[in-house]
């Protein structure tokens, strides 16, 4: 008797090659694009860009942290940070702002921006929403949108060189800084902030200002004059007066 082949047996099934395979779920497309993303980003932690990467494009994850994670990809000073704010845009563009009405508004924007700055000091964020956030049901343009993300990127760092510079003035390392010291610091700041771009004259006055042997005398003068029970400054207090001067360049969004 001639042996049959089981009508259920697994030599049936036709296999599909990995190429099939990889085609058929889209993963191939997917760690194509993964790393295309890696090779222009440049992270310095491959790995942990992946995660974030991944974690950014699941259905489950919202509007806001899919941008947020977008924005997170490179730095601000790199060239394609702009296309990753133009990805972003994108990505909140498909918010349903009501029936049949999609789009980037007021809302969803100052959500973002808020995740932007979650790691500031509230007082910070608070001053610095007032001037660049949309009104809530207002129509957020490309360019609204572009401006109020480097201002929250530039923010993020501008804190953390003040928050240096505390250390720095925290002789005692003691969590405070002496006022006066503090004072001069945000004096001398706001001074060279307030230069103008074409008065060749003021900018290298600003210049030494802020370089080393302006600080070095403008501190030396308060520390010869500095009593014995100065009032103290926290890291905090510091950070919200120095951030002033940087917000006042901030134009207001009309």
């Amino acid at each position: 008797m001639t042996d049959r082949k089981k009508i259920n047996s697994s030599d049936d099934i036709p296999k599909e090659s990995d190429r099939q395979f990889l085609e058929r779920t889209s993963v191939g497309m997917l760690m194509r694009d993964a790393l295309g993303k890696i090779i222009a980003n440049r992270p310095e932690d491959p790995m942990a860009f992946l995660a974030d990467y991944f974690d950014s494009i699941e259905d489950s994850t919202s509007l806001v942290q899919r941008a947020d994670q977008m924005l997170k990809m490179t730095h601000y000073s790199r060239p394609l940070f702009e296309s990753n704010v133009r990805a972003a845009y994108d990505i909140l563009s498909s918010h349903k702002v009501s029936k049949k009405v999609y789009g980037v508004n007021g809302i969803i924007f100052a959500d973002l921006l808020l995740a932007l700055c979650r790691n500031l000091p509230d007082a910070v964020v608070t001053k610095l929403l007032q001037k660049i956030e949309c009104s809530p049901h207002e129509a957020v343009h490309y360019d609204v949108f572009k401006s109020g993300v480097f201002a929250c990127c530039v923010l993020q760092d501008y804190v953390k060189l003040a928050e240096q510079l505390f250390q720095c003035l925290d002789i005692q390392r003691t969590g405070k800084a002496n006022k006066s010291l503090c004072d001069i610091v945000v004096e001398q700041l706001h001074t060279a902030l307030g230069s103008s771009r074409t008065d060749a004259r003021r900018i290298l006055e600003s210049g030494y200002n802020l370089g080393v042997d302006g600080l070095y005398l403008a501190l030396e003068r308060v520390l010869s004059r500095s009593q014995r029970n100065a009032s103290l400054q926290t890291c905090d207090q510091f950070v919200t007066e120095i951030c002033d001067a940087f917000l006042c360049k901030v134009k207001k969004f009309s």
